[in-house]
């Protein structure tokens, strides 16, 4: 067997037959591992990688599929990032894991292991985990080892709801048999009264979202949604679950596989759902919902998830799933159980496997190093440069970090050594080049540094920062005709870059220094003070040069 990994949008709609052909034939399988779910899901995102499994013979369709994504952390104590691998749609999906062709489900779960214990990660989170108990079972003998432990990680709930139980009805040929056979004489009495009010003319009514009217449905589902919920979770974190959420659906709405049913009296709406519809598996997953929690009779949820499930059963439908947690009133409509899994891995060192970063997390965590140096966290961006350095060595970004903190520092010598090799090897030389002609100017290398910086003029004209530099060490080296031709020259510049403004400015001031002393100047004379515009210890500039 042999996997691949397929980590690009293009590369996932190049599977979508075979991702669709694997997936109807899994029986497990469910409609967060779809391809159409995933797409939408996963265009959103970065860092998403899936393995995908088959035989070795040329042309071999796949056989199994495990959608992934990688998440990197601070850890605070002691400054380092780490990498935690998640399964593909969290953290919208009810139900992740894998998917596999009949027969196969040994060889992928083995196959998915040995990659993954090859991988750089702290922790594995294998949560929202579906399928038969076998397959959990199988993928822990197969993941753990010497140096990974795990351990159940099943969230808590404020209300003692247990979420690794997903209620699902299942549903018969006809509405008359779901309530008699399915439902109490309590609840089915209460279902038809309810029902008839909703089928009769008095006044109440259910419309299901059209493209001119899913935003407003959506709205009235999320305020009912927020008003319920804020004070619980909070206003942030409400709204960041609100603003997810929204998208998923309406990409949900777009690809044809959302309902939302809006339950009205007259124009004043009660209660709105949102179910995802899986055609293939024939199953209505319900998603979310929200009511007015002051209207008690006829209860809107009671209306809307009866009025649903009778629509699902004329459809043709099979299952009704009401997703996670085992709230009481799910089970009103006579809901078996289908189980889910919360496993996690962790290294019992507390570090990557490897000791380094993942591959695949190396530009992200750079990039936050970057972020803390321009805060002025300067120690903290240290650690991180020296971590992808050591993840990534050779890397250019990291070691051009470290050599400005040599600078910063005062470590002069150090870093123009730095700059030196870095400078040699670099694709892309002027944010160095400008820092080695910096720090030539603080360690009064005026040649160097005039040198350098016209070699910078001459390949990026107008890099204004580097004219006026140019002219700065000329006059250090009393080469006053040449430092007035450059700063003049600065002048005719033309630049919408704002980082040029203070240096274009500097460089009339020099300027007019310069001509007003250049007739006094003689051979001997000393360079009066401050005629570099910027006085300073480190090449006479007050504002740190920008890092790239």
């Amino acid at each position: 067997m042999r996997i691949d990994v397929i980590d690009t949008i293009a590369g996932f709609d190049a599977v979508r037959d075979n991702w669709d052909q694997v997936y109807r034939d899994d029986p497990d399988a469910q409609h967060f591992l779809s391809w159409t779910w995933l797409r939408d899901f996963l265009g959103h995102r970065g860092r998403w990688f899936v393995l995908a499994l088959r035989e070795r013979e040329p042309n071999a369709p796949y056989v199994a599929f495990l959608p992934l994504r990688l998440l990197t952390k601070l850890d605070e104590q002691c400054g380092l990032f780490y990498d935690e691998i998640v399964m593909g749609g969290n953290y919208s999906a009810d139900y992740t894991g894998l998917i596999v062709m009949p027969g196969y489900e040994q060889k992928a779960i083995a196959g998915f292991a040995a990659y993954l214990k090859q991988q750089n990660w702290t922790h594995l989170r294998l949560e929202h985990f579906s399928g038969p108990p076998e397959r959990r079972e199988k993928m822990i003998l197969a993941l753990q080892g010497p140096l990974v432990m795990f351990r159940d990680n099943v969230p808590t709930s404020h209300d003692n709801i247990d979420n690794t139980i997903c209620p699902v009805v299942s549903l018969p040929a006809s509405w008359d048999d779901y309530l008699e056979q399915t439902l109490s004489s309590q609840t089915r009495q209460k279902l038809r009264r309810f029902l008839r009010k909703l089928d009769g003319d008095e006044g109440y009514r259910i419309t299901m979202a059209t493209p001119e009217t899913i935003d407003r449905d959506l709205t009235i589902l999320f305020d009912f949604w927020r008003t319920r919920w804020t004070e619980r979770k909070g206003p942030e974190r409400t709204e960041r679950l609100i603003n997810s959420t929204r998208e998923m659906l309406m990409d949900c709405f777009k690809s044809g596989t959302l309902d939302v049913p809006v339950f009205w009296f007259g124009e004043q709406p009660l209660g709105a759902l949102a179910n995802i519809i899986d055609h293939p598996k024939k199953t209505i997953l319900f998603y979310i919902t929200g009511r007015d929690e002051n209207w008690k009779t006829p209860s809107p949820g009671l209306v809307l998830h009866g009025y649903c499930i009778r629509r699902a059963i004329e459809d043709g439908f099979r299952f009704y799933d009401f997703l996670r947690g085992n709230e009481s009133y799910k089970y009103v409509f006579c809901a078996d159980e289908r189980r889910i899994s919360y496993t996690l891995f962790r290294t019992r060192d507390g570090r990557n496997l490897g000791g380094v970063l993942h591959p695949r997390s190396v530009k992200y965590v750079y990039e936050q190093a970057l972020e803390m140096y321009r805060k002025g966290e300067k120690g903290k961006a240290e650690i991180v440069f020296t971590q992808v350095l050591q993840s990534s060595p050779g890397h250019v970004g990291a070691e051009f970090g470290l050599a400005n903190l040599l600078f910063d520092r005062g470590k002069l010598t150090e870093a123009l050594a730095a700059y030196q090799s870095l400078l040699e090897r670099t694709a892309e030389p002027l944010p160095i080049a400008l820092r080695l002609g910096d720090t030539q100017l603080a360690l009064k290398l005026y040649e160097d540094a005039a040198v350098t910086f016209h070699r910078i003029g001459e390949q990026a004209p107008h890099v204004v920062q580097a004219r006026y530099k140019e002219g700065v060490a000329l006059i250090a080296t009393r080469r006053l005709t040449q430092a007035e031709t450059v700063l003049a020259a600065i002048q005719d510049i033309h630049t919408d870059d704002p980082a040029a403004i203070p240096y274009t400015e500097l460089a009339s001031v020099a300027l007019e220094r310069l001509r007003q002393h250049n007739a006094a100047l003689a051979a001997d004379e000393q360079i009066p003070e401050g005629m570099m515009g910027l006085p300073g210890k480190r090449g006479g500039e007050k504002r740190r040069p920008r890092m790239h």
